[in-house]
């Protein structure tokens, strides 16, 4: 068993992580991005989730890529990230429009007291979407509580590449594969007795920033990975790909969704 302190050095990793993810992360409006957004809205609401007016939990909401354009529908979202300049980002976005339904929360799901918090049971819509908080019984058992009517999940499916990502994780002896996502949490939610839809869909994610951001990305990835950052040699492949001391490269992805309707059946 880990102990308290590898526990907390795991907790630091992942918000490092983050914190770093959040400088070059999508915005919810960004043209292609939107777009995707409104497709997966169409996709949900087909499996009966009644988005006008409803009370919205994003479960680690990020930049808001779902909690802005849902808060466009329903009547009240709430956005829930741990990192804290994935939300300072969320919050410029909702300031320059002049968002009011949203209400940003910094905490972790991992560690939150739901009731604490006043969400047990408070939300109409429980969302989460390619987030690492919900990924054991116990977070999708919390995830329930809060929920009154639907839960909808997106995770990953089973497919990423991308060819400059690939390269430095092969230096790294490490597979660019697509990490535990929608298969295991339908898994979890089948054998828990629950009845979820299951959707696939594709889409990609472009990256464009200076050959030192893309360095200490790729860093901060293997080291996510548990593997030591060889940054000499991501060096040398990134010196093969940059243009003009920038680099771009896109990951293609296959995303799983899965809704459910929310009983009091206990896990």
């Amino acid at each position: 068993m880990k102990t308290v302190l590898e526990n907390k050095h795991q907790q630091d990793k992942f918000s490092t992580f983050w914190e770093r993810m959040a400088v070059n992360y999508p915005l919810p409006f960004d043209e292609k991005n939107l777009a995707d957004t409104r497709r997966v809205l169409s996709l949900v609401k087909s499996r009966g989730v009644e988005i006008s007016y409803a009370k919205v939990l994003d479960i680690g909401c990020g930049t808001g890529i779902y909690t802005l354009p849902l808060a466009s529908e329903a009547d009240k979202v709430t956005g829930l990230d741990d990192s804290e300049s994935m939300l300072a980002r969320m919050k410029n976005v909702i300031s320059s429009i002049g968002i009011q339904n949203v209400y940003p929360v910094k905490a972790s799901w991992k560690n939150i007291d739901i009731s604490a918090y006043g969400f047990e049971n408070a939300f109409d819509i429980v969302w989460v979407s390619m987030s690492p908080a919900v990924q054991t019984r116990q977070d999708f058992e919390k995830m329930e509580k809060c929920a009154r009517k639907w839960c909808v999940y997106i995770g990953w499916g089973r497919k990423r590449r991308n060819a400059l990502m690939e390269e430095v994780f092969k230096l790294h002896d490490l597979n660019y594969g697509p990490p535990p996502g929608v298969g295991a949490a339908y898994d979890i939610l089948i054998t828990s007795g629950r009845a979820p839809s299951l959707d696939y869909f594709e889409t990609s994610w472009d990256w464009e920033g200076t050959t030192t951001d893309a360095l200490e990305d790729m860093a901060c990835f293997i080291e996510m990975q548990g593997g030591q950052a060889h940054r000499n040699q991501i060096e040398k492949v990134l010196a093969c790909h940059e243009k003009n001391g920038r680099i771009h490269h896109t990951t293609e992805v296959e995303e799983g969704l899965m809704v459910w309707q929310v009983g009091r059946d206990k896990w």
